[in-house]
């Protein structure tokens, strides 16, 4: 299965589901198998196309096209977690289906610095290094993801969904195999990560902390879905 970039879906949303250039998408993802029908879910606000084969799931508004992408990440052999449902924004999903493993999914930065916002007014803003592509594994956890893409905009839990960190707006470099030229690409990035239970190692310190430390155990949770959706 080819890999995947974010920015490769930039240029999908909106699109009805009928559309050509989605079902290119979808079957370059699939080939050389042929591309598998979707098991479709309908709510009143959206529609999901689920392909549990391609390990990802569409999500439609109506009138409005394709609105995100849900991609799930396959457990680690570390990991004794099921495979995940769809973490929907701000909507709820009951099922608890079975993804395959995704598309290797590749983030690409323009540039090979992050700046990260001053902690207090006054303060300089302080640039990090950080790679030019950073692949997702299955054991990618959330320390990694924030030391390339900084800070979230937003973190919670709650509802359908574990722990979770947002990015609405991060700058990603377009690969110029995408057909349309190297350039910057925004999209809007959802993170949810996979509580380990009681299969997690934790230290003394960590239990002292209890759940007012989870943040700090979160950094050593794996990925469990990434979203992908319109930038804000």
């Amino acid at each position: 299965m080819p890999s995947l970039s974010p920015t490769a879906l930039a240029s999908l949303f909106s699109l009805s589901p009928s559309s050509p250039q989605i079902t290119a998408f979808l079957e370059t993802l699939a080939s050389p198998s042929p591309l598998p029908q979707p098991e479709i879910k309908s709510y009143p606000d959206a529609i999901y196309h689920n392909y549990y084969a391609l390990g990802l799931s569409l999500c439609f508004l109506p009138n409005k096209g394709l609105d995100s992408v849900d991609i799930f990440n396959t457990p680690s052999s570390s990991s004794s977690s099921a495979p995940p449902p769809p973490p929907p924004r701000n909507r709820f999903r009951r099922e608890e289906p079975t993804y395959s493993p995704p598309p290797e999914i590749e983030l690409h930065f323009p540039t090979t610095t992050l700046v990260v916002p001053p902690a207090k007014e006054g303060d300089e803003a302080t640039e990090l290094p950080r790679p030019e592509k950073v692949v997702l594994k299955p054991n990618t956890i959330g320390r990694q993801l924030v030391s390339c893409l900084g800070e979230p905009s937003r973190k919670g839990s709650g509802g359908w969904t574990g722990l979770w960190l947002e990015w609405t707006k991060v700058e990603l470099k377009r690969r110029s195999e995408e057909g349309e030229g190297e350039g910057v690409v925004e999209v809007g990035l959802m993170v949810e990560l996979r509580d380990p239970g009681a299969a997690e190692k934790m230290t003394e310190e960590d239990m002292r902390k209890g759940m007012g430390g989870v943040w700090d155990r979160a950094a050593k949770w794996e990925w469990k879905s990434l979203k992908v959706f319109k930038p804000e």
